[in-house]
């Protein structure tokens, strides 16, 4: 892969795995992990389970001890539509496309 997806795909191909399998999913307080992380795969957006190899380096939405449900999916909402997902996405694999 020579070229990172754009922001507005990563954001439409993030937003529907996280519709999928729901915001939960891709959220886990400081020092955890959650049952998937968000990995690029062929310029594709992929949940990465945790049984798999890759996902200790996809990205994630880091929340507070003890938030809601309800909670979690807002701070997921913010972390994608603020650009954030985005910008964890291209600093983990900032080698990838330019090494």
């Amino acid at each position: 892969m020579s070229q990172p997806p754009s922001r507005n795909e990563f954001d439409a191909q993030a937003a529907e795995l996280i519709n999928e399998l729901g915001a939960t999913a891709f959220c886990a307080p400081p020092g955890q992990m959650p049952d998937y992380t968000l990995f690029v795969d062929d310029n594709r957006v992929i949940a990465e389970p945790r049984s798999g190899p890759r996902h200790p380096y996809g990205i994630h939405c880091e929340v507070r001890e003890g938030v809601t449900q309800s909670q979690m999916g807002e701070a997921l909402q913010t972390w994608l539509e603020s650009g954030e997902a985005y910008e964890a996405f291209i600093s983990t694999n900032v080698c990838r496309f330019n090494c």
